[in-house]
């Protein structure tokens, strides 16, 4: 079980979301938390995001985002020589959403004595797969999950950019999950120059290979796959009414969040992919990056 005042670790890239010319705080790392911090606060835990931001506009929005989600600045590292991270997102008209990610500090997170000391109290580590695009970001992730003695260690694959193989490999050695698209696992298993070249199959001979848990395809509204050494585990389909504006961006991230604290609470594998399709869908129903979660999902989730 999760214990008493459990402490999640959340990395990666803080960015601002530039959707249709409107700005809005966002990345991985700020998504998760903000869906899971509710959650932990239910047992008296928090979640801390380890990023890097620039002193600029886009930095002051994140961190004001952080303050409105009750998240500690405590390892947020901030540079002049760098902008703040920004993402520039195009929607389109079936759902799908084209992502460019410019240079930004988050590609500079340096790893220090507070991160140390946090991998190991942390009972949960999630970190994607942007950060591997730079030697600097890519060096702390690595530390970070070899150091982390968290009993889930969540790795989100992101192909926006595609890691060296090598680098993979690290973090996979020492992750005990992994989630990704259907789309995603497909070309992890090219990367990896896997036998099987379908998602399940990909995911299913990964999780052999370097001893997982776990490992979560996602497929957008058609929910949920869990695979492990019992097999696969499919969940029913989620959806809450959208409001006008809504979008996917940022559900990956809180499907995630419901995943990883299901796990922390030693939920079943079917209660762990409803928590995953349940958070999923509900960020996918609005019009934010990071909406966090309401009392009626904290609460069907605690």
């Amino acid at each position: 079980m999760i214990g008493e005042q459990p402490r999640v670790l959340s990395y990666g890239e803080l960015v601002v979301d530039r959707v249709d010319g409107h700005d809005r705080p966002g990345g991985a790392p700020l998504n998760f938390a903000a869906a899971i911090q509710p959650l932990l606060g239910t047992v008296g835990g928090d979640c801390l995001v380890a990023s890097r931001l620039g002193h600029d506009d886009g930095g002051q929005l994140l961190q004001k985002a952080m303050q409105a989600h009750n998240l500690s600045p405590v390892l947020l590292q901030s540079t002049t020589d760098e902008p703040t991270g920004l993402s520039l997102a195009e929607v389109k008209s079936q759902g799908d959403v084209a992502f460019h990610l410019e240079p930004g500090a988050w590609d500079e997170i340096a790893w220090s004595e507070a991160l140390r000391e946090q991998a190991a109290v942390c009972v949960g580590l999630l970190a994607g797969s942007l950060p591997l695009r730079s030697p600097v970001s890519a060096a702390t992730m690595v530390a970070l999950f070899q150091t982390s003695s968290a009993s889930v260690r969540m790795f989100d694959l992101n192909f926006r950019h595609e890691p060296e193989s090598t680098l993979l490999t690290s973090v996979l050695e020492a992750a005990t999950h992994v989630k990704g698209t259907v789309e995603e696992w497909v070309q992890l298993g090219t990367i990896l120059s896997c036998q099987a070249d379908q998602a399940h199959a990909v995911a299913t001979e990964l999780h052999d290979q370097f001893a997982l848990d776990s490992c979560l395809v996602t497929n957008g509204a058609g929910g949920c796959v869990l695979l492990d050494g019992e097999g696969a585990m499919a969940g029913l389909p989620v959806a809450f009414p959208t409001t006008e504006g809504a979008d996917p961006i940022g559900a990956g991230d809180h499907a995630a969040a419901g995943w990883m604290f299901a796990l922390l609470n030693g939920r079943s594998r079917l209660d762990q992919v409803a928590a995953a399709d349940i958070m999923g869908a509900w960020a996918a129903s609005r019009p934010a990056s990071a909406p966090g979660i309401p009392p009626a999902v904290r609460d069907l989730l605690a």
